[in-house]
């Protein structure tokens, strides 16, 4: 089975869009896995690869950048002093992201509220962000849905795109799924990746427009060619299980490469599956493991689990009981269901510490 297809329920800044996961387990039951040994090739490293993982993901520069964002972050400071509200809302950024300054959301919202006071939506919709998180501000759903309907009615895709998050789980206003599949289409229409495979996903199950799974499809190619991991992802799906167009788990396999690389953590997992489980895919247990691992970096829990499996069967990684445990305890602790079922089957089993 694989990671399903998914909708976002997690907002961006205009400084990073950000796109979050509707976790689902589906893999790693103990016994599925003993049934694959004899196609398990000799590990060839016993190095824990999530620690992998979360070094790499950890080393990438930024420190190596900050000379740089502190010189945009004294520039961004001038320029605001100087009047230029938009280079108020780079500042803003500067401060909420720690881009060559300390990270302080209190310093960047009223940053924020200067541009959005002058006619920069941008601004709008990031203060609304921090409404949202209550992150420098008092958290306010309510007042966060007007900063974003003024962004929207200003041009802002960003402002539509969260608007209609609000509306599509009704925070701060009325659910009204109708309404978030329109403001959807319209931040679609100017270009919002996410907009998109959102949209694509309400097209897919029929919430609020009627359903329509070629629209669907094609929503989803759109979101992944405009740069949205979300939507790279479920067109990876829907090839994998034949929905809407011909079922090709080679056509599958770089669609999850791809949404995984953008920090997509159920694309690892699929992409994963396909190198362990995969009927078309030569199958590769180093490769499987390593992109399991990729998404417990990500705090994801069925990565953790699938983790776990694989040190359980000695697949890509040394048999390892101890190992299968920590990630079955990892995933368990993080509310996966099966990898508490799974730690509990080693310790009744006496493979494991209660």
């Amino acid at each position: 089975m694989s990671y399903p297809e998914f909708v976002t329920h997690a907002r961006g800044t205009v400084a990073i869009l950000a796109v979050g996961v509707l976790g689902l387990a589906v893999l790693g039951g103990c016994s599925r896995l003993k049934k694959a040994a004899k196609r398990t090739p000799a590990p060839v490293s016993s190095v824990d690869p999530v620690e992998v993982a979360e070094q790499a993901s950890a080393s990438p520069a930024a420190s190596a950048g900050y000379e740089a964002f502190h010189k945009a972050f004294t520039l961004h400071d001038a320029a605001c002093t100087g009047g230029d509200f938009s280079q108020c809302v780079d500042l803003g950024i500067d401060y909420e992201t720690g881009r060559g300054v300390a990270v302080d959301p209190a310093k960047a919202a009223p940053l924020y509220e200067s541009g959005c006071n002058h006619s920069v939506y941008a601004g709008c919709t990031n203060l609304g962000q921090l409404a949202d998180r209550g992150a420098g501000v008092p958290k306010d759903a309510a007042r966060a849905a007007t900063l974003y309907k003024r962004a929207c009615d200003g041009g802002s895709t960003t402002g539509c795109y969260d608007l209609g998050l609000d509306y599509k789980d009704g925070l701060g206003v009325a659910k009204d799924e109708p309404h978030a599949a329109k403001l959807f289409t319209k931040a679609c229409d100017l270009g919002n990746a996410d907009a998109c495979a959102n949209l694509g996903y309400m097209r897919s199950q029929g919430h609020g427009v009627p359903q329509d799974p070629a629209l669907a499809t094609e929503l989803y190619r759109k979101a992944c060619d405009g740069g949205s991991g979300q939507g790279c992802h479920n067109l990876g799906y829907r090839y994998e299980n034949g929905l809407g167009v011909e079922k090709s788990e080679r056509a599958a396999l770089p669609l999850y490469e791809k949404a995984c690389t953008m920090g997509i953590a159920g694309g690892c997992d699929n992409e994963g599956s396909l190198f362990e489980h995969g009927a078309e895919i030569p199958h590769d247990f180093e490769k499987a493991v390593a992109l399991y691992a990729k998404g417990c970096a990500m705090k994801n829990a069925t990565g953790c689990n699938n983790v776990g499996h694989m040190y359980e069967a000695g697949h890509g990684v040394p048999q390892d009981d101890a190992k299968a445990a920590e990630y079955y305890g990892r995933a368990c602790d993080a509310g996966l269901a099966l990898g508490c079922s799974n730690l509990g089957q080693l310790q009744k089993a006496g493979r494991a510490k209660p």
